[in-house]
């Protein structure tokens, strides 16, 4: 029996008694200040905890010290942006399995995908153009390898400041068309200081449910078994070192490395195993000040990502995933005249490769091939993997920004700026052994390998039969079960083989794509009207297409003291993933080959004339945006700031498949700007700071339609590996369920689109020594398509006719709706006086009431993540 509960009390709850704790303290407080003289110290000393303020740009400023005061997780920075107004997480950040990996949270930001949002390093782009979208597959993905919309991870202890645009976001940026994550890792300093940073997290800490759903699946309840499951067994630690050191007056180095693991306990073939992985985060810095230029710095980062995976209960399967790289820049900062001049160089070198046994077998579980664990249904005895991919991506880049001195000009004040940009981005993918997938395993006593032993086997016993048959009376009656018991225990190996595959040729591909970009924006004030009139024009000679982007904000001060802002905004964002599609574009496909067996004999592999083998074409396709319209009112208000934004954004001539034709034996889906899409969000927040507490309270309404002309267009024109099924009513009928495309799914499926979304954040200082912080989260039911876990089959004889019925198995997916869940997490930090500095001890406890994620959902049987801790300490010498 279910309990019912209304999604918004443990919200309320929670925020009543942050209410009641704040007006305890207050009540014992012997010196009050104003709410005016709150305010100024917030933003004229610069202590400020919370990111938002009176502006024209939808700009987050999360400062060091906001950081460090909030909870860490894994320690990547983007998992600590997700409170903000307009970030989403991935379902699947929700999955127990995730708790034990230390991969960066995918993040959407104003409804786009995660590989539309822009990351920046240092003013240097951390994207990851590889195929970034392939973040959201298996770490076993058959013809790629999962990617992640980041080049490298980027640890919050280099980390000196964060910036996150949602909206009105400036004519400097580009490459993107959801928001932007501008991070600026710490500066070297004359002051010197090393920190030391230690914090684990262990699942035997942790709280687990275990939920069952199963009887959603079924017109009329029944009772189930419960399912034997794996509870996580991992444990994580991070550390991390941080300082600056000055060389000499004007010289300084700082130097960041951080080193995050995870070992991960896994139980395959009843085995124990352990996996694990690995991501270190560093970056050496070093910075001239008064010298030739007004300021030279020069960096270097190591972000190196590996893991040990495994494919469970399939033997051989141990595999590895490589990714993340390397970053250089070269900049320096001068005055020329009445220009202040910043230029850079940067060079970039990121890889997403896997390294795996070459084929992948599902056998039949039998003699000879008897490893394999019965889950029900047919029982199999599956082997290897899918085998090596390599893919890297090189980058070189020129960058230069101008800024003229403030002016005056037709009696309003401008603040001008522009510049240029320069870019080659290089994509390599070789894959140097063929690859092997089977299926359509066929078991008979009598067949005949011809000595192809890979992926055929005879029947063999271990004494001859007529040996058997003699100990057995002189003939062998398989009726009689002494006979079978017998017969069955001298059986060495059962003869079957494969009668399906698909083979991955050698590829050895390189891509390059140069691109051009220039930019002038002009910040005007007049009275209390403010302006920002912005222009941007990409190019790139993949597509060929000069992409103009205005970006306009207007703002007026309703009384001229700064206090309320009125703003509107027309603005217009081209994606940057074009060289994936030119990768896509050199391709190899893959070969589908079939054999029959006649008379007991295995014939030859023969090709499939009635498969199509795929190629992809980017012919006269225009660059993917978004246009953007925006109105907001922010308003200091009784010593805080309260804001009320709204954001539209139509996204425009998104790539969908088109038609296709035949030529020399392959198939060619062009690709055509067929999609389409809107977002539109409302946003109201409010933060304010009492004494030694801040608070900030926000909540959103959004809405996220996508739509392509490709759905519904059925599957022949999609490669077999990119099909899944969806059921889209709760029933069990298989009337209900159609095969569609992975990319149709992906636009069906909206992720990172909970329509209702609220957040409560409050940072107390207790004392010198105690600090506090609490976040409570609310995320609104919403529709989607979830995995079931479980196959659909369906018969695919038209693939080879003399084989007879093949059924071919497709992920299941069903649509329902996800209940909505409140989350609480919060963080304590604790001074310790140690050698006249302070030893900083920590816990961080996410999941604070054990409350459901509703991870599993309808038809899911399995275990939610509930309460889990990171403990730590770090030690400041300066």
């Amino acid at each position: 029996m279910k309990s019912i509960q209304c999604p918004w009390a443990k919200f309320i709850q929670a925020f009543a008694i942050s209410s009641l704790c704040i007006n305890a303290v207050a009540a014992e407080e012997e010196a009050k200040q104003t709410k005016e003289e709150d305010f100024e110290r917030i933003e004229v000393v610069g202590y400020r905890w919370f990111p938002e303020a009176v502006g024209l740009t939808g700009r987050y400023d999360l400062s060091r010290e906001f950081l460090d005061y909030r909870s860490q997780g894994n320690g990547n920075i983007t998992d600590m942006l997700t409170f903000l107004p307009g970030v989403q997480v991935s379902e699947d950040s929700f999955a127990v399995e995730q708790q034990a990996e230390i991969r960066s949270q995918l993040i959407s930001i104003s409804g786009a995908k995660p590989w539309q949002t822009g990351f920046y390093l240092d003013g240097m782009s951390n994207n990851s153009r590889i195929d970034p979208n392939s973040s959201n597959r298996s770490p076993s993905s058959i013809n790629d390898v999962q990617g992640h919309p980041q080049a490298f991870f980027v640890n919050q202890a280099l980390v000196g400041k964060v910036t996150v645009y949602d909206s009105n976001i400036p004519a400097r940026f580009s490459g993107f068309s959801g928001g932007v994550v501008d991070v600026e890792s710490r500066d070297a300093e004359q002051t010197p200081w090393l920190k030391i940073n230690w914090r684990t997290s262990k699942s035997d800490w942790n709280q687990y449910q275990y939920i069952d759903n199963r009887a959603d699946l079924q017109e009329e309840p029944e009772d189930y078994e419960p399912v034997e499951v794996e509870l996580p067994d991992f444990s994580k630690q991070t550390v991390s070192v941080t300082g600056s050191i000055p060389l000499a007056p004007g010289h300084s180095v700082m130097l960041s490395a951080s080193k995050t693991t995870s070992e991960i306990g896994e139980i395959s073939l009843l085995e124990p195993v352990t996996t694990k992985r690995d991501s270190v985060s560093a970056m050496l810095s070093y910075n001239w000040t008064d010298g030739w230029f007004d300021k030279l710095s020069a960096s270097v980062s190591y972000s190196p990502y590996e893991g040990d995976y495994i494919l469970t209960d399939i033997k051989d399967s141990d595999f590895s995933l490589e990714g993340g790289g390397r970053q250089a820049k070269v900049s320096i900062e001068d005055t020329l005249g009445d220009w202040s001049i910043s230029s850079s160089l940067g060079y970039s070198y990121s890889e997403n490769s896997r390294s795996a046994f070459p084929a992948f077998r599902p056998w039949y579980r039998a003699a000879g091939k008897d490893w394999g664990i019965d889950s029900g249904g047919t029982p199999f005895s599956v082997e290897g993997g899918y085998g090596n991919l390599d893919k890297t991506q090189t980058s070189g880049n020129w960058n230069t920004d101008a800024q003229y001195k403030p002016f005056q000009w037709i009696g309003a004040n401008h603040d001008l700026s522009l510049g240029f940009s320069a870019q080659s981005t290089t994509i390599e993918r070789l894959r140097n052994r063929t690859g092997l997938v089977y299926n359509g395993p066929y078991r008979d006593a009598n067949i005949y390998c011809r000595g192809y032993n890979f992926d055929c086997i005879e029947q063999s016993y271990h004494v001859p039969l007529d040996e058997l048959a003699d100990s057995l009376g002189g003939n062998i009656d398989l009726s009689n079960p002494e006979h079978l018991q017998a017969y069955s225990e001298n059986l060495k190996t059962r003869g079957q083989f494969f009668r399906y595959r698909r083979v991955y040729p050698i590829e050895n591909i390189s891509v390059e794509m140069k691109e051009l970009s220039a930019y002038v924006d002009d910040a005007v004030e007049w009275d209390n009207l403010r302006l920002r009139l912005g222009l941007r024009a990409d190019y790139n000679d993949f597509l060929e297409n000069i992409d103009i982007a205005p970006r306009i904000q207007l703002g007026y001060d309703l009384f001229g003291n700064g206090d309320s802002l009125l703003t509107a905004g027309v603005n217009r964002y081209y994606d940057a993933n074009l060289i994936t599609y030119k990768l896509r574009e050199a391709r190899r496909p893959y070969i589908t080959q079939l054999r029959s067996i006649n008379a007991g004999v295995v014939g030859d592999w023969q090709t499939s004339n009635e498969v199509p083998r795929f190629r992809y074409l980017f012919n006269n396709v225009s660059t993917p945006y978004s246009d953007e319209f925006s109105l907001a009112w922010k308003q200091r208000f009784f010593g805080g700031l309260l804001s009320l934004k709204g954001v539209k954004r139509w996204q425009r001539d998104q790539l969908a498949r088109g038609d296709s034709f035949e030529e020399d034996g392959l198939t060619f889906v062009e690709q055509v700007n067929g999609g389409k899409g809107t977002y539109e969000r409302l946003t109201l927040s409010y933060q304010y700071r009492w004494n030694q507490h801040e608070f900030w309270f926000h909540t959103s309404w959004s809405d996220n339609l996508t739509s392509s002309e490709s759905y519904d267009s059925g599957v022949d024109l999609v490669p077999e590996d990119e099909i899944v099924a969806l059921r889209s009513a709760r029933t069990g009928s298989s009337r209900d369920i159609k095969l569609i495309s992975q990319d149709d799914l992906t636009r069906l499926n909206e992720d990172f689109s909970r329509p209702l979304t609220a957040n409560f954040s409050l940072h107390s200082e207790w004392t010198e020594a105690l600090r506090t912080s609490v976040n409570i989260s609310y995320q609104g039911a919403y529709e989607s398509a979830v995995n079931t876990q479980s196959f659909y089959q369906e018969d695919k004889r038209e693939v080879c006719t003399d084989c007879g019925d093949i059924d071919l198995a497709y992920p299941l997916f069903v649509q329902t709706e996800l209940p909505a869940r409140t989350l609480i997490n919060t963080a304590i930090h604790y001074d310790v006086p140690l050698f006249d500095r302070a030893l900083q001890l920590t816990l961080e406890v996410d999941n604070l009431l054990n409350s459901r994620t509703h991870h599993i959902t309808y038809g899911q049987a399995g275990i939610e993540t509930g309460r889990s801790y990171w403990v730590g300490f770090s030690y400041t010498m300066d």
